[in-house]
């Protein structure tokens, strides 16, 4: 893991983050609380102050003085004892020219007011934020209606702004200590959060975490074996795209359960299942053979999730079917080897006794019996590899002493499509057949192949007169591994092959015992048309 300064660290930085983010906030909200709190007290004391100038305005001695120019002896008074016992700044009471009556400083009585009094004097009563002699402060404006229901005066009551500023710096330690504590609260909770993210990273810092990320994709991406990741919960967290291609889904299947996007039910339970690791399990999906490993995740001693990896054997299997087929050559070729050694020590016999009719003899059974063998084929079939492996199937049967019967209707002209699939096909079911069969010499086994071209299908069919196929096994006929002979000497691979190759094709396959084992295919689209074998 790369070391870092402290700074340039995940928890680092997560925790200054944090802190920073709860800063700003508390600063935005301390400014809103604080114009706020501002707004709020200007908004009280201007309300007071409208109070206090609608008591003075009602007084009937004002009401009664205040149009009187020699009025200020009482007013002023009047005025600076009400100032005095309610708390205000000033009460200044004009009459209808904005003329002062009374004034916390008598030196401006007799003077006109110095804010405009209009409003007032129309019969409006408001607060204000204004400033006049004394300074900016928040008032409150009302008229002095006299007996007659005129307008006669105005009262004017305010309270300077710095007797607001000084309750609202009365007001800042409960902001301040608000603060603190939500910041402390909130440096603790950042706190926390970084410890946590740094825990559930591992301690990996960021460059840490894109290398390993980098990492992953290239090694999912470089390794040839599907590899698919489940959550705890089971759902699909993970596919990399050979698993993909094996399993023919895509990228949009992460989230959800296996058993809901994988077409093998067999692999979606066994990757369901939790109670332990599974070792090389063979399935078939699709149209191909897949060994499967599926092993749990334990983190810290706590379930994970599963991992499972899948290797695609069908190549491998072909492959291997491929190689039994050129072995049944190689071990039909040894035996003619060895027939022909047989025939060649009985020529030598005759030459040197002189029997030279015998040996001419002998040549021309040898010579019509394998040439008629070959004309037969090639006159009921056009593909060679098929005639091939029909040609050496006999040299076996004839090895190993069983009657090989094969009859073709439809094949003279034509070129078959799949000739390799046909090929893994018929020579799987033929050795089967023959291995059903096999004996001591003349012990009466034959195999039957039957193959006829019905517009483009092609219908095959191979019989034996063995002990046929129990009912009881039919189900698993077809699975991998399944066999009914000997394991050490027989994978169970060949029929699974077929099986695949089959679905491949997308033919069908019956299975039947009548007499021995019948096995009847349908192969739709196994030959050209006119124009493409002309071609």
């Amino acid at each position: 893991m790369t070391h870092h300064p402290w700074f340039r660290r995940l928890f680092a930085q997560t925790l200054a983050f944090q802190l920073g983010i709860i800063a700003v906030v508390l600063l935005v909200a301390g400014v809103m609380f604080a114009l706020q709190t501002r707004d709020t007290l200007e908004e009280q004391y201007g309300l007071r102050s409208l109070a206090v100038a609608e008591s003075v305005a009602a007084m009937p001695v004002v009401r009664d003085l205040v149009a009187d120019p020699e009025s200020a002896t009482v007013l002023a008074p009047l005025a600076e004892s009400i100032r005095l016992s309610t708390g205000v700044s000033f009460v200044v009471i004009a009459d209808a020219q904005g003329i002062r009556r009374s004034h916390p400083i008598p030196d401006r009585i007799g003077e006109r007011v110095s804010t405009d009094p209009s409003k007032a004097l129309a019969g409006i009563s408001d607060t204000y934020v204004q400033t006049g002699t004394l300074g900016p402060s928040v008032r409150g404006k009302v008229p002095i209606y006299g007996r007659d229901g005129e307008v006669v005066g105005l009262v004017s009551v305010g309270i300077l702004s710095v007797t607001v500023a000084e309750a609202f710096r009365g007001e800042l330690p409960t902001v301040l200590w608000g603060g603190g504590l939500a910041m402390a609260f909130g440096a603790l909770g950042a706190w926390v959060l970084a410890r946590r993210i740094r825990s559930q990273t591992h301690g990996l810092e960021p460059a840490d975490i894109a290398a390993l990320y980098e990492r992953r994709e290239a090694m999912l991406l470089g390794i040839r074996e599907g590899v698919i990741g489940l959550d705890p919960s089971g759902q699909i967290n993970l596919i990399n795209p050979e698993a993909t291609r094996l399993l023919g889904i895509d990228s949009e299947s992460l989230g959800k359960l296996p058993i809901e996007v994988i077409p093998s039910p067999a692999l979606g339970e066994l990757l369901a299942d939790g109670s332990g690791p599974h070792r090389d399990i063979e399935l078939s999906i699709t149209d191909r053979v897949v060994i499967v490993n599926v092993m749990p995740v334990t983190v810290r001693d706590q379930y994970a999730g599963t991992v499972a990896t899948l290797r695609d054997r069908t190549e491998l299997d072909s492959l291997v079917g491929e190689l039994e087929s050129v072995q049944g050559l190689v071990d039909a070729l040894r035996s003619q080897a060895h027939e022909f050694s047989n025939t060649l020590h009985t020529l030598s016999g005759l030459v040197e006794l002189g029997r030279t009719d015998d040996v001419l003899e002998v040549i021309s059974e040898h010579t019509a019996t394998h040439q008629l063998l070959t004309t037969a084929y090639e006159r009921q079939m056009g593909d060679p590899l098929l005639i091939g492996l029909l040609l050496a199937k006999s040299a076996l049967a004839a090895e190993r002493g069983i009657a090989f019967h094969v009859e073709a209707e439809g094949l003279e002209d034509s070129a078959m499509t799949e000739s390799r699939e046909i090929i893994t096909i018929l020579g799987n079911l033929i050795d089967n057949a023959f291995d059903s069969v096999a004996g001591p010499r003349n012990h009466g086994g034959a195999v039957w192949v039957d193959l006829r071209r019905t517009d483009r299908d092609l219908r095959m069919t191979v019989r034996d007169n063995g002990p046929g196929i129990d009912d009881a096994v039919l189900p698993a006929l077809f699975e991998e591994g399944f066999t009914t002979k000997s394991p050490e000497t027989h994978s169970g691979i060949g029929l699974a092959l077929v099986r695949t190759a089959v679905d491949r094709l997308q033919g069908s396959i019956d299975v039947a015992s009548e007499g021995g084992a019948v096995f009847d295919l349908s192969l739709p689209n196994m030959f050209e048309t006119g124009a493409q074998a002309a071609s």
